[in-house]
């Protein structure tokens, strides 16, 4: 058995291993981007059953056709359109590469697939484009790979230039499908060893596979070491349960979360009523009255519960309130100094998902590192739900809010996650 026999058997076990992981992951997280990346790599798996097909018996038209259409035509115009989903935030940028792939992918595959060949017999040997379709077909394919090439290049600067200002989607995700794009179109090269080819389809394959590795997935913070349904919990089993709980398992029904109120050794989290899919408070907080109450000397400013002002949240902040009017309900003092609270509810488009998550991580890293007074920054992920994401915030009052809103990160978050959002709700 060949050299290229071998390694065109090996390329389609790692591009059906490929698909098969891709295909998994567009189940959990059905994104266009994803779901063109799984057709590109099972087009590469067909086109290196055909090459290997053709090393060992000799090639002919259907196989020909087959690598012709399948690993130079869709694989690298599937890929570059897989990298406008991921890394280009406007949505006519990525709504114009729809139709243009969808279009170039109809007509040219019609071209390839009936065009007739030229008289050259084929063989064992590589069939080159140039030598077995007549220019139409040639010229079908210059087009799709032209475009697939500059789209792929394009995106690549982008992201390169986004990622300098802390944007975008990750350059290790990208360049890899720049790189199987690339690739994919050098095919129709004559290379000197008829190795040369198959290997590069199974780089390919295996560079999709990476890319998709790298992009998309929550963060540790979000989704914990065992992906969806464990992470970090905002709420505890015990009152004096003091701990950061990436350890534990998330029940159904409840949240993961990340951001703001990381506790230290003497700093335990609270608990915040959201709504059915969040567990029953503590047998402490049961039966407490709305509003604000008087607290007894001593007791720890952390548990002071917020007024009006801090909209429906209740029950106990995750920070420490400062100076002595915190206690002092009523006064002017008290009413200036009081924490500042609310509530987003963002409901997500199902392609966007992953690009809001990113950003609001990112986010949620500057906020817990450079504002002390924000006391609670807190993101739910729901499972039951999972196009929705809940933000609690508590301020030290509506000074820290004010400022929190000014940051020029913040304005970066509010400008770009309207390409993520499909609505809005603020209590």
């Amino acid at each position: 058995m060949s050299l290229p026999v071998l390694i065109g058997f090996a390329g389609v076990l790692v591009a059906a291993v490929a698909t098969g992981v891709l295909a998994g992951r567009c189940v959990r997280q059905p994104r266009i981007g994803f779901i063109v990346w799984t057709a590109a790599t099972l087009g590469l798996t067909i086109a290196l059953a055909a090459q290997s097909m053709g090393f060992a018996s000799g090639f002919g038209p259907v196989t020909f056709r087959a690598v012709q259409l399948f690993a130079l035509l869709l694989a690298p115009l599937w890929l570059a359109w897989g990298l406008v989903e991921l890394a280009v935030a406007s949505d006519a940028a990525r709504f114009g590469m729809r139709l243009i792939s969808s279009a170039l992918a109809v007509v040219a595959s019609v071209i390839l697939a009936t065009d007739p060949l030229t008289a050259e017999p084929f063989s064992k040997a590589w069939p080159l484009t140039g030598t077995h379709f007549q220019p139409v077909a040639r010229d079908a394919l210059d087009v799709v790979q032209a475009v697939a090439v500059a789209v792929a290049v394009v995106v690549a600067g982008l992201a390169v230039i986004r990622a300098s200002r802390g944007a975008g989607p990750p350059v290790m995700a990208v360049v890899p499908a720049v790189l199987a794009v690339l690739i994919t179109a050098g095919q129709r090269l004559p290379f000197p060893a008829d190795a040369v080819y198959p290997l590069l389809s199974t780089m390919a394959a295996a560079l999709v596979w990476f890319a998709v590795s790298r992009v998309g997935e929550p963060s540790r913070r979000a989704a914990g070491r065992g992906g969806r349904g464990k992470g970090v919990r905002d709420t505890r089993s015990e009152p004096g349960d003091d701990y950061w709980p990436d350890d534990r398992a998330v029940g159904e029904g409840q949240y993961v979360t990340y951001g703001q109120g990381r506790p230290g050794p003497a700093r335990p989290r609270g608990d915040f009523p959201g709504g059915p899919a969040v567990r029953t408070a503590p047998d402490a907080d049961r039966g407490r009255r709305p509003g604000p109450q008087p607290r007894p000397p001593g007791a720890e400013a952390g548990a002071a519960e917020s007024g009006p002002s801090s909209g429906p949240l209740s029950g106990p902040s995750s920070g420490p309130s400062s100076g002595p009017s915190s206690g002092m309900a009523g006064s002017p003092a008290a009413a200036a100094s009081r924490p500042y609270g609310r509530i987003l509810i963002f409901t997500l488009l199902d392609d966007r998902v992953a690009d809001f998550d990113r950003l609001a991580e990112e986010t949620a890293e500057h906020v817990r590192t450079g504002e002390p007074d924000t006391l609670v920054y807190v993101i739910h992920l729901v499972p039951n739900a999972p196009l929705q994401r809940i933000f609690y915030e508590i301020y030290r009052d509506r000074a820290a809010f004010d400022s929190h809103e000014s940051q020029p990160y913040m304005q970066r978050f509010l400008a770009e996650r309207r390409a993520s959002v499909l609505a809005t709700n603020v209590i």
